[in-house]
């Protein structure tokens, strides 16, 4: 059975999975554990890859990354193509913005993790008894710090909103010019950008569920007011072609 490693939170995970399920491609999903989990993580990934999640273990080989899986999804699923041969330079721009702008959004989110007992104890492996959680909480700083290394999280978080999150939205704003799709039907290029938008406001429990303390760590509301039109072409995107 083929198995996808990932963290539940993660927007990049999420990409993943939406291109699987999109697909109908049967899996099993593993929660990626930050820190203690690095030594499995790197068991599996192949050597002169770098270890990271979402990874998709299939037949014994190893797809990692989030466009990589998606890739993989299209070739062996069914459905409507998410990989048109004409979008696809269009396609490949719009992973790489949405890379850049949750890269910087992550250096934010970390940063306030380490802050915020609440958002640490939901991050800690959901086998935890809750009684411990809370008193458990302060090593979930150890996964934080760990995950700013591993990632060179930016030192600037706030310069890094303002120079790579708010330019790549309002190009996003000017693309979709009100329209529902970015290539005029639905295409992983709107996966992709509608994820760049779970640093300004996580998408609905229902779809990507989150803890008080996570959600608040990933919100921005300056951001939620100044893109509320992209948050609800996000959102209808997701009642739209995401399955809860």
């Amino acid at each position: 059975m083929r198995t996808l490693y990932g963290l539940s939170y993660s927007p990049w995970t999420e990409k993943a999975r939406w291109a699987l399920d999109h697909h109908r491609v049967a899996y099993r999903y593993r929660e990626h554990l930050p820190l203690i989990g690095e030594p499995l993580l790197r068991w599996r990934t192949p050597r002169g890859m770098r270890p990271a999640v979402p990874l998709l273990i299939d037949d014994g080989e190893a797809f990692p990354g989030s466009f990589t899986i998606a890739r993989r999804a299209e070739e062996l699923g069914q459905g409507e193509p998410l990989f048109s041969a004409a979008d696809l330079p269009a396609i490949q721009r719009w992973e790489a913005d949405s890379e850049q702008v949750l890269s910087a959004a992550r250096a934010r989110v970390v940063a306030r993790l380490i802050r915020n007992p609440q958002a640490q104890a939901e991050s800690l492996p959901a086998f935890l008894p809750s009684g411990l959680r809370p008193l458990l909480a302060p090593t979930a700083r150890l996964g934080a710090r760990f995950v700013a290394r591993k990632h060179q999280a930016h030192g600037d978080a706030e310069a890094a909103i303002r120079d790579t999150v708010i330019p790549s939205l309002e190009r996003l704003r000017e693309a979709l010019g009100g329209q529902p799709y970015l290539h005029g039907h639905f295409s992983y290029a709107d996966i992709t950008a509608a994820l760049m938008l779970q640093c300004v406001r996580p998408v609905d429990d229902r779809f990507l569920p989150l803890g008080p303390g996570t959600r608040e760590a990933w919100s921005d509301a300056a951001l939620a007011e100044r893109f509320a039109d992209l948050l609800a072409w996000r959102d209808g995107l997701y009642a739209k072609h995401r399955r809860p």
